[in-house]
């Protein structure tokens, strides 16, 4: 077999078994019919040629994401669970959330220089003296425990958090700064969130104990003999009417409470959009509000473009369908392509691979490319529409930081599109200008010749000039 036209010693090895008759072992039983069932069967742990090149990674799969939930279990918290809880918010309102060596803050440009001042002595310990960015090998020194076991999943966190550069395996002062912030900000709107749900369950818990004292009440009053029900009958021609009077404005309240209380679509600083039940619109960007304050009877939103502040009763938001952005997964953007109709499969390909190397570069703005399809076909306009669409790492909460990452992305795109000379220049649609039959000039009709819509412009002046463009 060592010459280079023998055959493989395993698949000769195959079919010389495969012709020899079956011998009934000492290990084997014998069933009914004749057949015989082996108890344990070893084979050869030798791996063929063939075998060697199965590999998963080389098949190309569509990307899957776990289903949300799946594998995860919710428990009931006990006792340890809420006296930790407790323990960590009084360490959250503590001068020194972030440790003595961090430094204390009271607003937000005080943290920033106590995160600086940090970023400098961590500084020290770079490996090259010129560089002005620290390994992040020097930041996961804290993932190590007092028995110096190292714990993955901090790693992985950190990962996350300061996002370092795929290639050097560096943090830059600008990524470990904005890291800071965000984790800043996470920290005052959960504060507040929790503040926020502390007052609601304060007002329910209130709201709960009238219910259950008057019951309450009416119960003592029955073993003590006294007839409460003769009082509550008085009084019930009064309450029908008034049920009448206030029983759309009471099932609207009722509606917005449960809507706080059970469904908590959002919370303090949540950036979400509102749209119809019935309404295909997805989340746009243009038309976010972030949440304010949120009370049982109202929420207070401030609109993300003009910063107006509005008032909206819980009620009405409870028929609405909402979307929050905080609670979304990886944003999805997607970037329309035109190419010229003469552009070959291999010009699409090449480019192709160089936007995927541009994502891979830019790891700290992109995740993965979702899809990159044809979208449609114009052999008239002289243009193939392709759809790009890229998963960001970040979820519409930060709708700001998505859009000037698609910006680049779209100059990028553009740039190498024009580079290779494969970009279309879609002009507008060939439009013919008619007179129709009639005294002068009164009516004239616009027909679009690509089986467009049809206007009427009525009462032109006599003197206008009309050309017909091709």
């Amino acid at each position: 077999t060592k010459n280079s036209g023998a055959s493989d010693p395993d698949d000769s090895f195959i079919k010389s078994a495969s012709s020899l008759p079956a011998i009934k072992r000492e290990d084997e039983e014998e069933d009914d019919e004749g057949y015989h069932s082996h108890k344990q069967i070893q084979f050869s742990e030798k791996t063929t040629v063939h075998e060697r090149e199965f590999s998963p990674k080389d098949v190309k799969m569509d990307h899957w994401d776990e289903p949300m939930g799946a594998g995860t279990q919710i428990y009931d918290p006990v006792i340890q669970d809420i006296l930790n809880f407790r323990k960590a918010l009084g360490f959250m309102n503590s001068p020194y959330p972030f440790s003595d060596s961090f430094g204390s803050f009271d607003t937000r440009e005080q943290f920033l220089q106590s995160a600086t001042d940090l970023y400098k002595r961590l500084h020290k310990f770079r490996a090259d003296d010129s560089s002005r960015h620290i390994p992040f090998e020097v930041l996961t020194v804290i993932a190590y425990d007092d028995d110096g076991n190292f714990d993955v999943e901090k790693e992985k966190t950190m990962c996350k958090m300061f996002k370092p550069c795929s290639k050097s395996d560096l943090v830059t002062y600008e990524d470990f700064l904005q890291a800071c912030d965000t984790m800043y900000k996470k920290l005052r709107f959960f504060l507040a969130a929790v503040e926020n749900a502390s007052k609601i369950d304060t007002v329910l818990e209130r709201t709960a104990n009238y219910f259950f004292f008057f019951f309450l009440a009416i119960v003592l009053m029955t073993i003590l003999r006294f007839d409460p029900w003769s009082l509550l009958l008085s009084v019930s021609s009064l309450l029908v009417s008034f049920s009448f009077a206030l029983g759309p404005s009471i099932s609207t309240f009722v509606g917005g409470v449960l809507l706080i209380a059970d469904r908590r679509p959002y919370d303090i600083g949540d950036r979400i959009v509102i749209n119809s039940p019935t309404s295909d619109d997805a989340f746009q960007p243009g038309i976010t509000w972030f949440v304010e304050d949120v009370n049982l009877s109202y929420t207070t939103l401030r609109f993300a473009a003009t910063n107006e502040v509005a008032t909206i009763t819980n009620g009405s938001l409870a028929q609405l369908r909402i979307h929050n952005g905080n609670r979304d997964q990886n944003a999805l953007v997607t970037v329309p392509l035109f190419f010229r109709v003469t552009t070959t499969h291999e010009e699409v390909m090449q480019f192709y691979h160089t936007v995927e190397a541009f994502i891979n570069e830019n790891d700290q703005a992109w995740k993965r490319i979702k899809f990159f399809r044809t979208e449609s076909l114009n052999t008239a306009l002289g243009y193939i529409e392709y759809r790009l669409r890229v998963e960001h790492v970040h979820s519409h909460q930060a709708t700001p930081k998505i859009m000037i990452h698609k910006g680049e992305l779209m100059r990028f795109c553009l740039h190498e599109m024009l580079k290779r000379d494969i970009h279309a220049i879609i002009s507008h649609s060939p439009i013919d200008l008619y007179i129709e039959k009639g005294q002068g000039i009164q009516d004239i009709e616009t027909d679009l010749t690509m089986d467009g819509p049809k206007k009427k412009v009525s009462s032109l002046p006599k003197d206008a000039v009309f050309k017909q463009y091709h």
